[in-house]
């Protein structure tokens, strides 16, 4: 065990998730992380994987024991493990709204349930979700997808409003296109790649879009001690996509 404070990221394999743990590790956490794939898409150097699918309750808690069994402590949370459907209501299925609800809600409930007495007992703790822009205002044939990140949303605010007197802060930041291999391959997709680049692009009054660092570096911010008095809210980390519409 070492006298480091403890982070843990979902969805630490690729993307987003990656980029946060790397950015926890530089900032002298011990991190570990957790994906569904044997071995992470984008190995991080210092970065403890664990092979864990967030939508089995069991497995989430022997994710979180494994971890203060190895650390002895757990001081950060990142819920960052999502899926998403593209379909609209209509072409939805069952099974597709029960995976995304218990992925993108249900899992960082019962993680934020498994860590917060670990977090009590240490004095207090940050737990960081990782929602959406979708989460506040809605985009074509992502009616689950929005659904849950309006739920993580409302989330974070409870856990805020009841777990504040045990020294536990609750965030919850909003990404809007996010340059990863994800959102390529989408891009990459359209019968115009070039255009829907430059579509999305232009959705962004800043003028770009996100790159992974830019989430990972506000994440690490708000687990920080300077944004001790920060509690409860939603951040729009979208470089004023959504300013003129909310």
């Amino acid at each position: 065990m070492s006298g480091k404070p403890v982070a843990l990221v979902t969805g630490a394999g690729r993307g987003i998730g990656a980029a946060i743990a790397a950015a926890f590790v530089a900032e002298g956490h011990a991190v570990a992380g957790c994906g569904r794939s044997a071995q992470p898409a984008e190995p991080v150097e210092g970065l403890e994987y664990h092979v864990c699918d967030v939508a089995d309750p069991a497995a989430i808690a022997e994710l979180v024991g494994a971890v203060v069994v190895a650390h002895g402590r757990l001081d950060v949370l990142v819920n960052n493990a999502a899926v998403e459907v593209d379909a609209t209501v209509e072409e939805t299925t069952v099974e597709q709204w029960d995976e995304t609800l218990a992925v993108n809600v249900r899992a960082p409930g019962l993680l934020a349930a498994a860590a917060i007495p670990h977090m009590r007992a240490a004095g207090g703790g940050v737990i960081v979700n990782i929602a959406s822009i979708d989460g506040v205002w809605a985009e074509p044939a992502l009616p689950a997808y929005c659904a849950s990140k309006g739920a993580l949303i409302a989330m974070t605010r409870a856990l805020a409003i009841d777990h504040g007197k045990d020294g536990i802060r609750c965030v919850a930041i909003c990404p809007s296109y996010v340059r990863t291999a994800m959102l390529e391959q989408f891009f990459a997709s359209q019968g115009d790649p070039a255009a829907a680049l430059a579509g999305g692009v232009a959705m962004h009054p800043i003028g770009r879009l996100a790159e992974p660092s830019d989430i990972a570096d506000l994440a690490v911010f708000l687990a920080s001690d300077r944004a001790s008095f920060l509690t409860g809210h939603v951040y729009m980390a979208d470089g004023g996509m959504t300013a003129g519409h909310l």
